[in-house]
């Protein structure tokens, strides 16, 4: 039976679906080491390939403020689990979402933090991840050759 996931699976479809909604600029999936598996509409290959190396570092960087919330090796593997980010600046806010194993979500949305724009583009991202999550997951790729 063959997997379908993120890897696998053209997802520009939920992808365009969810930047129909209202102040929503750009949507985009990525793997978690930062390749692009699919964008909305609109969104050149070239921004959508940059978005999607900074937020993979935009997520590992959160995954490394362990200690700075007081964890240590003793809680679990002493990182903390990633849910979502959220970019404030002062006309639009971009929001990156874990969506599943090795995958994220990033959403631009045009509007402050506080806006309606942008808790109807949290609310609406979060209802796709929801339904979607298997299909949203990454397999594992491979080490390259001659890597250990």
């Amino acid at each position: 039976m063959t997997e379908h996931t993120a890897d696998t699976v053209d997802m520009t479809w939920a992808l365009n679906e969810l930047a129909r909604e209202r102040g929503i600029v750009n949507v985009l999936l990525f793997t978690s080491d930062g390749l692009l598996l699919a964008a909305s509409d609109g969104l050149s290959r070239e921004d959508a390939e940059r978005a999607c190396a900074a937020f993979s570092g935009m997520k590992a960087l959160n995954q490394d403020l362990s200690g700075f919330c007081g964890l240590d090796e003793g809680d679990g593997d002493g990182r903390l689990t990633w849910r979502h980010i959220v970019s404030d600046m002062k006309d639009h806010t971009v929001l990156v979402f874990a969506a599943g194993r090795r995958t994220g979500v990033g959403v631009s949305v045009r509007g402050d933090s506080m806006s309606q724009e942008v808790a109807v583009a949290i609310t609406a991202t979060m209802k796709m991840i929801r339904g979607l999550r298997p299909v949203l997951e990454a397999r594992e790729r491979p080490a390259p050759a001659g890597t250990s």
